[in-house]
């Protein structure tokens, strides 16, 4: 799975020794200030342990292990003082409900004090060597194919992506550059030169994009320089690695039959079964009186049926109900159906609410139960849609290979889709998920879609 990479894991690796040294080292002198018999040394692992939980739990809702995009540094910095400020008020909680699981006072504030100095020195640090491009890995594109311009948009977009593009090899236009990747340095067109060349710019990954390969395709070259030590990336590859989603445009069937991933291991699937039923009949029980709640005020705001149920296709394209909470008006597809658009006259108000809160799926819980679907998955569709986009979009069959969900990677990467591009894009990630299933996927993606709810991002 490649959501995780390998600077973000040292990133992350690098923020938790701070804070174990950053409290070690207020602990240690506050018992010089206060005494040593004013804290019991013993009490400190589990205390460090549920305190580097917080801290990261609140730097991760404040999007601060979102490495990989450039904000300006004021608001990073203020994301920081957010990020502490919830830790205080969630250490606050805690020290009220369970005082034995937190820092005591006065320690708490000397705790708090050199672990904020430490984790925004070394950030401060961190955004000077990014933006001096100290570690970028350098990268040579062979040819120009059609991804090639998403490879540049997106290292363009991503100013901390952590890849530098050194030049483009292969045939460009007269003027040394080409409107897929303008502004990057042409290397030449002879892939004689590719390893020289590749030597010289001191290369570390060679991504090949070349529409035409017949007769051009370097194959000595390529294996000189994988020989080296340089690595060699399909295009595709690389971009599924760059954005966490698989380009289904100039996608070739090979590359799905032989790419590994894809795997759907029996244990797999009978632990999100198992689990989904167990959290579903324990979310109903706990939201029952939400629900009554949110009932209640769907009936006074329109008229019509507190439930929503509708027919969608699940794994395998099989049909099974949907249960959701009513959001819009009861002749809302008196004329057929309809993508939902942003700031849509068919919603009600109470609809508008739950639907931005996300509310209007807690009935799909059910669905979870009686196994229609899954806690994380792609997004249930309607025959009627999928007919369609079967015919506009590529491989779009292949996203019923698994059960559809409440949420997913697709939901919590793309915002709602209202057209059939944005059906295309949300396909490349559904392929993502689908391609890296696991435990651990599904878990990072259920802590997105609770920032996402929290922030309201992403809902229509």
């Amino acid at each position: 799975m490649r959501q995780f990479s390998l600077r973000t894991v040292v990133f992350f690796l690098i923020e938790l020794s701070l804070i174990i040294g950053g409290s070690l080292l207020a602990v240690s002198c506050g018992r010089y200030w206060l005494g040593e018999n004013s804290y019991n040394p013993q009490l400190f692992i589990p205390h460090l342990i549920s305190f580097a939980v917080f801290y990261h739990f609140s730097l991760f809702y404040f999007d601060l292990y979102d490495i990989k995009t450039r904000v300006p540094f004021s608001a990073y910095s203020l994301r920081l003082v957010q990020a502490t400020g919830l830790l205080c008020l969630i250490l606050a909680f805690f020290s009220y409900v369970l005082p034995e699981l937190v820092f005591p006072s006065p320690y708490i504030y000397f705790i708090l004090f050199c672990d904020f100095s430490l984790i925004f020195s070394w950030r401060v640090f961190y955004d000077w060597l990014t933006r001096h491009n100290r570690f970028n890995e350098l990268i040579m594109l062979v040819g120009s194919g059609p991804v090639a311009e998403k490879i540049c948009e997106g290292i363009a977009r991503r100013k901390n992506s952590g890849y530098q593009i050194v030049g483009i090899m292969g045939d460009l236009e007269d003027d040394g550059t080409d409107s897929s990747c303008a502004g990057c340095k042409h290397l030449g067109r002879d892939y004689s030169e590719l390893y020289s060349r590749a030597v010289a710019e001191n290369v570390n990954r060679i991504i090949v994009s070349m529409g035409q390969r017949r007769g051009l395709f370097p194959a000595a070259e390529l294996l000189r320089c994988k020989m080296a030590g340089i690595m060699v990336m399909e295009d595709v590859d690389f971009y599924e690695q760059l954005e966490g989603k698989i380009l289904v445009d100039n996608l070739r069937p090979s590359w799905l039959i032989f790419t590994p991933g894809f795997k759907k291991p029996r244990q797999t699937r009978m632990f999100k079964r198992i689990i989904g039923m167990v959290l579903a009949a324990a979310a109903l029980v706990v939201a029952a009186p939400v629900m009554l709640l949110i009932a209640l005020a769907i009936k006074i705001d329109s008229p019509g049926p507190v439930f929503f149920i509708q027919e969608r296709l699940g794994e395998n394209e099989k049909p099974f109900m949907l249960f959701k909470f009513r959001s819009m008006r009861t002749d809302a597809e008196k004329n057929g159906p309809v993508w939902a658009q942003e700031d849509d006259d068919r919603v009600t108000r109470v609809g508008n609410f739950i639907r931005k809160a996300r509310l209007d799926e807690i009935p799909q819980l059910i669905n979870i139960f009686k196994g229609d679907m899954s806690f994380v998955g792609p997004r249930p569709e309607r025959k009627f849609f999928v007919d369609q986009l079967k015919k506009e979009i590529p491989y779009y069959d292949q996203r019923f290979t698994v059960k559809p969900g409440v949420t997913g990677w697709a939901q919590v990467r793309f915002p709602y889709g209202s057209s059939v591009e944005d059906a295309k894009e949300k396909l490349q990630y559904e392929l993502y998920y689908i391609k890296y299933l696991s435990p651990v996927f599904d878990l990072l993606i259920i802590l997105e879609t609770i920032k996402v709810v929290l922030f309201g991002r992403g809902s229509r």
